[in-house]
């Protein structure tokens, strides 16, 4: 586990920049994610910038785009992310799928500030379909 600060863009409920994460980097030993997880990652155009998504789709998984009826799959050694607020966020739907290793990690807790300490949920977004 490691402490994360990032500046980069956020749209992930409760983070904003500035704030302080742990990020469990155990998981990039075999790619060990599951949907729904917040992480880590390296800006697809700019690997000095860090983002923070949710992880929506994994490798060989079929999505349907949000307010869409595009379906795309997911690219071997590649993940879709988003971010929780749609009409903001710059993510997959922008830049496409990510390759796996630009993820530094998964976002287990806040540490900074300390009114926002605590534990970063899995959770999938409710209004998104699942992939299949």
């Amino acid at each position: 586990i490691r402490g994360f600060g990032f500046h980069g863009s956020v749209q992930v409920a409760r983070l904003e920049p500035g704030d302080i994460v742990l990020a469990e980097k155990a998981c990039l030993d075999q790619y060990k994610f599951s949907r729904g997880d917040v992480i880590l990652f390296k800006c697809p155009s700019n690997h000095k910038e860090v983002f923070v998504k949710r992880l929506i789709g994994l490798p060989g998984e079929w999505i349907q785009l949000p307010a869409s009826s595009e379906i795309i799959k997911v690219p071997q050694g590649h993940c879709w992310v988003e971010g929780d607020n749609a009409a903001r966020s710059w993510d997959s739907r922008s830049f496409g799928p990510i390759p796996l290793g630009l993820i530094n990690g998964r976002v287990t807790h806040i540490i900074w500030p300390p009114s926002k300490i605590g534990r970063v949920e899995r959770k999938w977004p409710e209004d998104r379909i699942p992939p299949f």
